[in-house]
C-alpha cells in the first residue's frame, strides 16, 4: 500500500550577493481544485529566526491569478535595502499557500545563500 506523500517541493534559491535585488519569481500550479486565496513566504537564519516575511495579504507576493486550475502569482523583488540588512550565509525557506476553502499547504521549502559583498566599501 503506497502513503501519500505530503512533503513539500525542495527548491532552493540562487544565490546572490548582499545588497544585491533579488529577482522577482514567477510560480504557477495547474492542478488545484480550488481558489487561491493567500501564499505566504518566512525566510529564516540558521538559528530560525525570521528574517524576511512575504505575504500576499500584505506585501512581496502578488496573485496574478487565483482561479482554480491556473493558479499565478509572483514573489516580487527582495530589494537591495532587504538583502543589505542580513548578514552573509545560508538561510531557510518555506512557501505556504492558503486556498479558498482554508486548506493550507507548504509547497515549496529549501535553502537561500546570501554570499558576502566585496564591493561595500
Amino acid at each position: 500500500m503506497s502513503q501519500l506523500n505530503l512533503d513539500p517541493l525542495r527548491y532552493d534559491w540562487a544565490s546572490i550577493q548582499r545588497g544585491d535585488t533579488m529577482p522577482a519569481q514567477v510560480f504557477s500550479d495547474t492542478g488545484a481544485d480550488t481558489d487561491l486565496s493567500r501564499v505566504r513566504v518566512k525566510i529564516c537564519d540558521s538559528d530560525g529566526v525570521k528574517q524576511v516575511s512575504l505575504d500576499s495579504s500584505t506585501s512581496g507576493i502578488t496573485i496574478n491569478t487565483s482561479t482554480a486550475g491556473s493558479w499565478n502569482f509572483t514573489i516580487d523583488a527582495i530589494p537591495a535595502a532587504t538583502t543589505e540588512a542580513l548578514t552573509a550565509g545560508l538561510y531557510a525557506y518555506d512557501l505556504e499557500t492558503t486556498d479558498s476553502s482554508g486548506y493550507v499547504r507548504t509547497e515549496f521549502e529549501g535553502v537561500w545563500e546570501i554570499r558576502p559583498q566585496i564591493t561595500d566599501a
